[in-house]
C-alpha cells in the first residue's frame, strides 16, 4: 500500500518525463531516418526542405503539417508515391509521421 501511495505521488512528475521521452523527434527523423528502417527525408527532400526538382522529390517546407501527414498517411496504404516513398511511409509511427510533418512545416518556405 505504501508503494502505491508513494507511485501515485510521484506520477505528475514522472509521467510528463515519460512522455517527453517518448515523442519522436521529426528533425532527427528527417535527417537521420529512423531504426525501423525509414530512410532520411533529407536524402532526397534535401535538408532545408526545398525538395530537388531533378529527382521530382517535391518541397515539403512550409506545407501545412495535415498535408504532409495526409500525404505520409496514404503512401502507407499504398495510395500514390513512389514505392520508395510508400516503404518510408509504412516505416513510420502514426507519431513519428505527425513529427516529420509539423518539422517539415515549421521550415521556412523555400
Amino acid at each position: 500500500m505504501i508503494r502505491l501511495a508513494f507511485l501515485l505521488a510521484f506520477a505528475p512528475v514522472v509521467a510528463p518525463v515519460l512522455a517527453l521521452a517518448a515523442t519522436p523527434d521529426g528533425k532527427d527523423i528527417a535527417l537521420h531516418g529512423n531504426a525501423n528502417g525509414a530512410l532520411p527525408c533529407a536524402a532526397c527532400h534535401g535538408v532545408d526542405g526545398a525538395g530537388k526538382p531533378s529527382t521530382g522529390a517535391p518541397a515539403l517546407a512550409g506545407l501545412p503539417a495535415g498535408t504532409i501527414a495526409a500525404a505520409l498517411a496514404g503512401f502507407a496504404k499504398g495510395q500514390g508515391g513512389s514505392p520508395l516513398m510508400q516503404s518510408i511511409a509504412q516505416a513510420l509511427s502514426p507519431a513519428e509521421t505527425q513529427a516529420v510533418a509539423a518539422y517539415f512545416a515549421g521550415l521556412p518556405k523555400p
